[in-house]
């Protein structure tokens, strides 16, 4: 795996590590005493990773250790790169048939308990019901500002819309991906994990594909995703 982004990783260590015997593995650890929310995370993370099926492209639990103050995870090493960003047409391609595949491999969801999309994401998709709620929202062009009423009413399903039994990543961004040398795409860190409708990754990952400047989807509306139900 290569060196996490300081900017998406807790405070702690992400390392590679290799053991006297040659065994390679990466290890990420965490301590309460630093963080105390870093600890939660890495305990979800180990539940769901030890949950996935084999056929999912993810690092496999190697190990875990828990003392309440650090809790460490053992994974797979995983030989990879991260996409670039902004994405390049055919890297982008891989990733939506790998996407594709994620959530027909996820499906039922091996988690049951997973949060489930409509209560874990309700305060990205109500947007447009809480400036609807505001008696003069700031930064809205005249359009939007005059069409907001019907925006809110659009988008007030979501929640039945998002409704499934597919457990989505629910956090695809280019540094939680991997690109292998043998043409796969491997998916790494899985704390943040919704049951919901099997689209639902591809819904959330367009954002997290940009440089700056972009517009957020771009990239992912000019291209074509294997169809899927």
């Amino acid at each position: 795996m290569p060196p996490p982004n300081p900017a998406a990783s807790p405070p702690g260590t992400a390392a590679r590590v290799r053991t006297a015997h040659g065994h390679r593995a990466f290890v990420k650890a965490v301590s309460a005493q630093t963080n105390a929310t870093s600890p939660v995370f890495h305990r979800r993370e180990a539940r769901h990773t030890a949950a996935l099926p084999p056929t999912v492209p993810a690092p496999r639990l190697l190990g875990t250790y828990d003392d309440g103050t650090w809790t460490v995870l053992v994974l797979e090493d995983i030989e990879g790169r991260q996409p670039h960003v902004p994405w390049r047409r055919p890297e982008l391609h891989r990733v939506l048939d790998a996407v594709a595949d994620l959530s027909d491999a996820l499906t039922p969801s091996p988690v049951p308990d997973a949060p489930l999309a409509a209560d874990a994401l309700a305060d990205q998709f109500d947007g447009w019901e809480r400036l609807s709620a505001e008696p003069t929202p700031d930064g809205l062009d005249p359009w939007t500002a005059e069409h907001l009423p019907a925006l809110a009413e659009l988008a007030t399903p979501w929640p039945e819309a998002v409704t499934g039994d597919t457990l989505a990543h629910g956090d695809l961004r280019a540094d939680n991906m991997l690109l292998t040398e043998d043409d796969r795409v491997v998916f790494v860190d899985w704390p943040h994990v919704v049951r919901g409708a099997p689209w639902l990754d591809l819904l959330l990952m367009p954002p997290c594909g940009q440089g700056p400047g972009r517009r957020p989807g771009g990239a992912v509306r000019h291209a074509s995703p294997r169809p899927r139900r």
